[in-house]
């Protein structure tokens, strides 16, 4: 055990006799102080991630009224992150607090474009789409750096709790920014939601500098081509061979149509109310995924396969019932519901991938998982963005329900994922 680790057990000592027992035992890992730098530099990162997300799609929908260009830029913002796998082997020798704060500082400066632009009287929808994939090729270490350095500021028995913490101050803050940033982009306008958000990058940027990351490898090792690719080709060799890959496989189908259903989002939303409806839409989503995040450590004892088909089904005929369910408040509500298990699966997953993928290939492996999903997502969202126009937006938020009934009926198909035990049960390394 880590001395952090340590101080934190005196911690929850200290808690139990304030909190129940078993509310002290999630918490224990907020004892670390590496651990809650961490935390609070991923909150207002996440923070301004929420308010550009909604400013972003919505100030391009109001431009030109398509879902063809909501469409489009969603496959602009997510498709530059394929090239995470590239990144992967650089995470994994670098010195993480670093990247974390170049990361921020990065995209701080792009999203300061379009509120220039907008002064200088020349904004356009492609001056906004331009942004797009520069603010995601700034963003390609950040994910994975994340990742990385969680791993190696939290003890391995403490990762599942460690993962369920992160996901609830990440899905909290990112639930509020997106409703802040609909009521923001109905009062201000889009283009002041992107200085806020420029505020919160250099916030980000200073909460990482203080950040001190253990390193697993020398930083300054020359990284040859030839070692580059070997370690490159380690990632990919891993997921192809162990149970994380097929568990990637079942994801993508999930995040094809989700992507598919997010491009029509602005036009469903406005047929609704709004800006503001829109916010309240994708708040709603993400407070699913918070409430799963939290009862994530609550069924980590139970075998993964039953949980993850169980829960999957249930998230798929929850987002029927909110697209086909009429009145603001019941939508969303049922989306929210229908993110629950999501929730779930997210904090399982990442938990099992940490523990079970060796440190020293760690960060390639989730660079690569990143890489996949960003490729499947904006192939989804740029169909849905044609379909929307051809078929109306309200058909295609229909078919991302189908995403999560794929998933479970992948799962159930496979052996080794219909049988796979708690994600508490995976040994450290076993993938290796």
């Amino acid at each position: 055990m880590t001395s952090t680790d340590s101080r934190a057990t005196g911690l929850s000592a200290r808690a139990a006799g304030l909190v129940p027992d078993a509310v002290a035992r999630r918490l224990v890992v907020l004892g670390n102080p590496g651990f809650r730098r961490l935390l609070v530099g991923r909150g207002v990162s996440k923070f301004g991630d929420g308010l550009y997300s909604v400013a972003a799609m919505w100030l391009v929908y109001d431009l030109t009224g398509s879902t063809a260009y909501t469409g489009l830029a969603g496959m602009l913002t997510r498709a530059p992150g394929a090239f995470k796998l590239l990144a992967g082997p650089l995470v994994d020798r670098a010195r993480l607090g670093r990247v974390l704060t170049l990361s921020e500082v990065a995209q701080g400066l792009v999203v300061l474009a379009v509120p220039v632009a907008a002064a200088l009287g020349h904004l356009s929808v492609a001056v906004v789409l331009a942004a797009m994939p520069l603010l995601a090729l700034c963003n390609l270490f950040a994910g994975p750096a994340q990742t990385a350095a969680l791993s190696r500021l939290v003890d391995e028995d403490r990762m599942v709790r460690a993962n369920s913490v992160a996901s609830i101050v990440s899905k909290s803050v990112d639930a509020t920014s997106r409703a802040v940033a609909g009521a923001l982009v109905a009062f201000a306008g889009g283009v002041a939601v992107y200085v806020v958000d420029a505020v919160t990058f250099a916030v980000a940027a200073l909460t990482f500098a203080v950040l001190s990351v253990p390193a697993r490898a020398p930083p300054d090792d020359d990284l040859a081509l030839g070692s580059y690719l070997a370690d490159l080709r380690g990632g990919l060799a891993l997921l192809a061979d162990s149970l994380a890959g097929r568990m990637l496989v079942a994801s993508l189908f999930a995040n094809f149509l989700t992507g598919v259903a997010l491009a029509v989002l602005p036009a469903f939303a406005a047929a609704l109310g709004g800006p503001a409806t829109y916010g309240l839409l994708l708040a709603g989503t993400t407070v699913g995924v918070l409430v799963g995040s939290v009862a994530a450590s609550a069924v980590d004892g139970l075998p993964m396969g039953y949980t993850t088909v169980v829960g999957f089904v249930a998230s798929s005929a929850l987002w029927t019932g909110a697209v086909a369910v009429p009145g603001v408040v019941a939508t969303v509500a049922l989306f929210a519901a229908s993110r629950v298990p999501l929730g779930v699966y997210n904090v399982s997953a990442m938990a099992t991938v940490q523990t079970g993928v060796p440190d020293d290939l760690l960060g390639r492996v989730s660079a690569a998982i990143g890489s996949a999903t960003s490729v499947v997502m904006p192939a989804g969202m740029l169909l849905g963005g044609l379909a929307g126009e051809r078929f109306g937006s309200e058909t295609v938020m229909l078919l991302g329900g189908l995403g999560t009934a794929l998933a479970a009926a992948y799962w159930l198909a496979v052996p080794s994922l219909r049988r796979f035990g708690p994600p508490t049960a995976v040994t450290s390394g076993e993938f290796g």
